[in-house]
């Protein structure tokens, strides 16, 4: 690990207490997972503990943006269609005439906290007001993304977790933490 990523002080902008343990004691076990993983000989199980850190990282950036969101009282548009109705089949889009074509009423609103947020809906309104650097943004939509291959849903055949990906993971996981202390004061 290049650098502790524990340095518990660096979490004190969180003042949700409950929240704050909970990513400390998330960050304290994947350092240790990631010891036992250094000092064991099988390629499956550095793998797989690697693979764990980085779904343990990007829970934890979630969190930590989503307290964002919170603190600064932010809400998330998202764009509502009502009373949609279907033009006659005789009307046909030009690039696709083989779907329907509908009117409806669009109306923006605003996403409830208790609403379900997206990962990469969250990331992405964090750079378009201007809260993360594009960099930054970049970076976490990447360590996303390797996250996503590792679900049991997708196929992992061609890519495997290496100790690069977990590298990369633990140095933006302390560029998270060391950013947005400047977030919530702005």
């Amino acid at each position: 690990m290049p650098k502790k990523t524990s340095e518990k002080n660096n979490l004190n902008f969180i003042n949700n207490e409950e929240l704050k343990k909970t990513i400390e004691d998330s960050i304290d076990y994947i350092e240790i997972i990631f010891e036992q993983a250094k000092n064991n000989e099988s390629a499956l199980y550095k793998e797989e503990t690697y693979r764990v850190i980085i779904l343990y990282v990007v829970s934890i950036i979630e969190a930590i943006l989503l307290y964002i969101l919170e603190t600064r009282k932010e809400k998330i548009d998202y764009t509502e269609y009502k009373y949609i109705n279907e033009i006659s089949p005789d009307f046909k889009h030009c690039e696709l005439p083989n779907d329907k074509v509908v009117i409806a009423v669009q109306k923006k609103r605003k996403k409830e906290e208790n609403s379900h947020i997206g990962f990469v809906e969250l990331v992405k309104f964090m750079k378009e007001k201007d809260l993360i650097t594009k960099e930054l943004y970049q970076k976490i939509l990447d360590i996303n993304n390797i996250r996503n291959i590792f679900h049991f849903t997708k196929p992992r055949n061609k890519i495997t977790c290496e100790i690069k990906a977990v590298d990369s993971a633990f140095k933006l996981l302390v560029e998270v933490i060391e950013v947005i202390p400047k977030i919530i004061k702005t």
